[in-house]
């Protein structure tokens, strides 16, 4: 194989004017639901045991709610997990600038991709710590045999981070197996020693799909025979993950310009088998390399059209696989010089759409959590009972709320901060429930309740008196995220 001697110098040149994209995009996004759901888990977990059993309605395995559990300890605010966020997506620059073995060039528009820059930047989820340790399993895949220790410990981390990102380990498991057969046929000496990443490797990504399991009474997609025929346009979602251009407008997020064109789209399925059959292609003087991507990009390819049909984050995951199956396709003796080139096109297609995201994130609000609860402390309401309806959306007020917020819940009665997504709690109440639902809550505290909604309420039933609309925020990007605040009083005796 071949080596290269990591560029420090360069990559602390790549770093630099890398981080102020990094603050910029983070300085700029206001955290949704999803960001703060995993923190309030980790808030509201004792024990790291209670993290893992608390997740359990989300799909994910527990490795980044338990990194957030020990940060929500230490710092107890969520700006710690954006602080931490920029420091992973940091290494991970790093890393690739060092020590990937292409060229300055794309090494250099590594960072400067819409992925990089934006999506596993600017939003705090598990996505960026996934890239991280396929990075660094990509540094370590020369010496996976020579020390099968860490190469176990980078495959059991990959496998418990996200979901997507078991599919990844669990493809290069595959990888490792394989090799382990081809040197035990050869007699090499090495063979003795890949048992041990593989055995470590299956376990991992079986520990993942039991966690990732939800519960009987979940409403999160099962794995099961499916009932209708699986989504048809599922491939497509790797000219998503070669060409992340989102649409220029308002809604950009989880968009795709390509895929928003109507002719393309008619085209978008065979365009897609043949950008998967060029890939196969430039790895093929790999043979470890073609076999990571195609059973990867099968798997997740099965897990979008099957099971989830995930969103633009979700997908980028076939461009991580990509990338590092060139990564190791590219230190073979001889590798195809139309590999290095590839990986450039697609670099470039990255930082097309990242001045995209990052204009409109900046332009406009990505979610009204955060001003919904600063409306609540400035006018004082912090301490007053909380109803929140719909529950979910609610989460990304009650985050920035502080380190002991809850709501209380119509659909269930019942307090939470983060949503467990049971049954009991899938209806929908309609306004004069959900009106009478927080009276009641005002009557027993004997003070207002807050109603905080992310819709507004049937104008007759805001009289000014029982009911009082404080603040109307619905101009966030995330639909679900327009909060209305109202002020419920307390019964007339």
């Amino acid at each position: 194989m071949i080596a290269r001697r990591p560029e420090h110098a360069f990559a602390t040149i790549v770093l630099l004017a890398y981080l102020p994209v990094a603050l910029f995009a983070i300085g700029h996004h206001e955290m949704w639901r999803d960001e703060l759901h995993c923190w309030l888990v980790a808030r509201d977990s004792a024990t790291p045991w209670d993290v893992v059993r608390n997740r359990a309605y989300d799909g994910h395995p527990p490795l980044w709610y338990l990194v957030l559990w020990v940060l929500q300890k230490t710092t107890h605010t969520p700006l710690s997990m954006q602080i931490a966020h920029v420091a992973i997506a940091s290494a991970s620059v790093w890393f690739f600038a060092s020590h990937a073995p292409f060229g300055r060039l794309p090494r250099a528009l590594f960072p400067f991709g819409y992925f990089i820059a934006y999506e596993y930047v600017a939003i705090s989820r598990c996505y960026g710590l996934a890239l991280l340790f396929v990075l660094l399993l990509c540094i370590h895949h020369p010496r996976r045999f020579e020390r099968p220790g860490r190469t176990a410990l980078l495959v059991l981390a990959l496998a418990l981070t996200s979901t997507v990102s078991t599919v990844i380990a669990a493809a290069y498991v595959l990888v490792l197996f394989a090799e382990a057969i081809d040197l035990r046929r050869s007699g090499d000496a090495a063979a003795r020693y890949a048992w041990f990443p593989i055995a470590v490797g299956v376990l991992s990504c079986a520990a993942a799909a039991l966690c990732a399991w939800p519960p009987a009474d979940s409403t999160v997609a099962h794995i099961a025979w499916p009932r209708t025929l699986p989504s048809d346009d599922a491939p497509t979602r790797l000219i998503v993950a070669l060409a992340p251009i989102p649409r220029a407008d308002f809604f950009f997020w989880n968009s795709n310009a390509l895929l928003s064109w109507a002719p393309f789209r008619r085209v978008a399925f065979p365009v897609s088998l043949a950008l998967a059959a060029w890939i196969l292609f430039v790895l093929s003087r790999n043979r470890a390399a073609a076999l990571l991507f195609g059973a990867g990009a099968l798997l997740l390819v099965a897990l979008f059209g099957g099971v989830y049909g995930g969103d633009v984050r979700h997908h980028g995951f076939l461009f991580v696989l990509f990338l590092m199956a060139a990564w190791i396709a590219q230190q073979s003796p001889k590798p195809r010089p139309s590999l290095a080139l590839t990986v450039t096109a697609v670099l470039i297609a990255h930082v097309v759409g990242a001045p995209i995201a990052l204009f409109y994130e900046w332009r406009y609000v990505f979610s009204s959590g955060h001003r919904a609860a600063e409306v609540i402390r400035a006018q004082g309401l912090t301490d007053s009972p909380l109803v929140a309806e719909v529950d979910y959306p609610a989460t990304a007020a009650i985050g920035y709320l502080g380190p002991r917020a809850f709501a209380l819940s119509p659909r269930t009665g019942r307090p939470f901060s983060f949503v467990k997504w049971t049954r009991d709690r899938h209806w929908d109440p309609t306004d004069a429930q959900t009106l009478r639902f927080a009276s009641e809550v005002a009557a027993k505290r004997h003070e207002p309740a807050v109603l905080l909604m992310n819709r507004p309420l049937v104008a007759d039933l805001v009289d000014g008196l029982q009911v009082r609309r404080v603040a109307e925020l619905y101009d966030s990007m995330i639909e679900e995220e327009n909060f209305f605040v109202y002020v419920v009083a307390q019964p007339q005796s």
